[in-house]
């Protein structure tokens, strides 16, 4: 199953919960995988969210050909360490403080700084050596730093 279809079914129904979806993540085998959810609201996330999101999100999928019977599903906040799923997220964010682990030719990187601006195709650091730009297409996984 293809988590951009995943996201696609569920999005617009969260939505109606008040709730958005913050990002997706599916792993392990086919017979046995786990669907995380981060759903997040101008207001915060409670336990009451989740587990109304979760309910909801068991009956819809039940219902989507193709997706596994056997799943785990988990619906969470984001956290205060939020990772970054989608480029249009991390707008919200400039002025704050990021770790990003990228690939930098053929190394993998990790590197703190702070966002200084987002456009289509990058984001811009401000770090103690200068400003660096770093191409989406390389980044591996990005995070706010509490």
């Amino acid at each position: 199953m293809d988590i951009d279809y995943i996201k696609e079914v569920l999005e617009e129904d969260i939505g109606r919960l008040g709730c958005k979806v913050w990002g997706l993540e599916l792993f392990g085998r086919r017979s046995n995988q786990t669907l995380r959810i981060y759903i997040d609201k101008n207001e915060g996330i409670s336990v009451e969210d989740c587990e109304m999101v979760s309910k909801h999100v068991s009956k819809v999928l039940d219902t989507v050909n193709g997706f596994s019977e056997n799943y785990i599903l988990e619906v969470s906040s984001p956290g205060l360490d939020r990772k970054f799923f989608y480029n249009d997220q991390y707008k919200d964010y400039i002025n704050e403080p990021l770790k990003v682990t990228f690939f930098d030719c053929r190394n993998k990187k990790t590197i703190q700084g702070r966002l200084q601006g987002v456009d289509k195709t990058s984001i811009k650091l401000e770090m103690k050596e200068g400003p660096m730009q770093i191409a989406f297409s390389s980044i591996i996984r990005a995070n706010l730093i509490i």
